[in-house]
C-alpha cells in the first residue's frame, strides 16, 4: 500500500508496538514517509490510550495529513477505535474509517482458541486479508473463513501470500485526493495547551475505564546485547519456551543486519538493510509471552556468552 499511494498525497503512519523497542517502524522502507510511534502497550488499553489520543490530537491540528494509517499491535482490542477517532475533541477532522484485519492462515486457528483479542479484532474489522495461504490447504482456509463469519457476517476476504494485495482493497486514495479540500475545519482551531489537553484526556479515560483494560495477560521482554552473531542466536531461537507467541528484532553478524521474525511455532531470519535502521551497534529482540517471567530467556543468552546492554534511560 505504501509503495502505491500517490506521491502528492500527504500520508502519515501511526505505528503501535506492544513492546518497548521499535521494530515495525524500522521496516518501513521510505525514510521520508512521516511516522509517529507509540510503544510499551496497546493504544486501545489504559497503558497507552492517553498517548494515542495525544497523538491523534497532534495529527489532527498540527501535522494535518490527507490520510492516516494506524497500524495497531497484534494483541490490540480495536472495538472502540471508531469512538476514539470520532471523539468531539477532534472537531470532525477524521471523516472515514477503514478497518482491515490481516490473518495469519498458518497460525490463526490455534491462536484463536487462546487469545480473546483475536475475536475482538475479527468483530471490529471491515475487510480481511488471509495471508500465508501457501502454507495451508483448502480445508484450513475454509475453516478460517467459517470462524470469521461466525463473528462478522459482513466480512469480505482476499486470500494471498506475502500480503500481495491491490492497494485499492485497503483504501481509495483517489477519493481522498478529491475530497481532501472539503474536510478542513471552519475557521482557525485554537489548540489546547499541554495541561488542558492532559485534563481532557483524563476525563476521557475516566469515562472509558471499563473498556480500556489490557488486551491479554501478556508480557513483553526486550533483550539487547553487543556480542556474538547468528549462530549463537539461532541456538536460543531453537529452544524458546512454548509460551512465546511472538518475537522480532535485529541481529548483526559481522556487521551485516538480519531481521528475526517468530510467529507461533516457527521463525525465520533474513538479511535486512532498510534505510530506517539507524542503530547498527546493538542487537535487539522483543519477546512477547504469556508467562510473567524472563529469567529463563535471559539465562539462554548468558549460556551463549552474549553480553546484555542495559536500556538507555528515558
Amino acid at each position: 500500500m505504501l509503495k502505491e499511494y500517490p506521491p502528492n498525497l500527504k500520508l502519515l503512519i501511526l505505528m503501535n508496538e506492544f513492546g518497548e523497542e521499535s521494530i515495525d517502524g524500522v521496516l518501513i522502507e521510505d525514510p521520508d514517509l512521516e511516522m509517529l510511534e507509540i510503544s510499551k502497550g496497546s493504544i486501545f488499553c489504559v497503558c497507552a490510550k492517553g498517548d494515542f489520543i495525544k497523538a491523534l490530537y497532534r495529527i489532527a491540528f498540527v501535522l494535518k495529513p490527507d490520510a492516516l494509517v494506524i497500524e495497531a499491535s497484534g494483541v490490540a482490542n480495536p472495538s472502540d477505535i471508531g469512538r476514539d477517532v470520532f471523539n468531539p475533541i477532534f472537531k470532525g477532522i477524521f471523516t472515514s474509517l477503514n478497518k482491515i484485519c490481516l490473518i495469519d492462515a498458518a497460525n490463526f486457528l490455534e491462536q484463536y482458541k487462546v487469545f480473546t483479542s483475536i475475536e475482538n479484532q475479527v468483530e471490529a474489522a471491515d475487510k480481511f486479508i488471509i495471508n500465508k495461504i501457501d502454507l495451508v490447504d483448502k480445508r484450513v482456509l475454509d475453516r478460517i473463513k467459517e470462524v470469521i463469519r461466525q463473528h462478522n457476517s459482513k466480512a469480505t476476504f482476499v486470500a494471498t501470500s506475502f500480503a500481495l494485495v491491490d492497494q485499492k482493497y485497503f483504501v481509495d486514495f483517489g477519493a481522498i485526493m478529491n475530497s481532501r479540500s472539503s474536510v478542513e475545519c471552519e475557521g482557525k482551531t485554537e489548540l489546547l495547551n499541554g495541561e488542558a489537553l492532559e485534563e481532557l484526556i483524563d476525563k476521557i479515560l475516566e469515562n472509558e475505564a471499563a473498556q480500556i483494560l489490557p488486551p491479554e495477560n501478556l508480557i513483553s521482554i526486550t533483550c539487547r546485547w553487543d556480542s556474538g552473531g547468528l549462530a549463537e542466536f539461532r541456538r536460543i531461537a531453537d529452544r524458546l519456551p512454548s509460551d512465546v507467541v511472538r518475537a522480532k528484532g535485529f541481529i548483526f553478524d559481522e556487521g551485516v543486519p538480519y531481521l528475526y521474525n517468530h510467529v507461533g511455532h516457527s521463525y525465520d531470519i533474513q538479511r535486512f538493510d532498510g534505510p530506517r535502521l539507524l542503530d547498527r551497534s546493538v542487537n535487539r529482540v522483543v519477546f512477547i509471552r504469556s508467562e510473567s517471567k524472563e529469567k529463563d530467556i535471559r539465562s539462554m543468552f548468558l549460556e551463549q556468552g552474549l553480553n546484555f546492554i542495559q536500556p538507555r534511560p528515558v
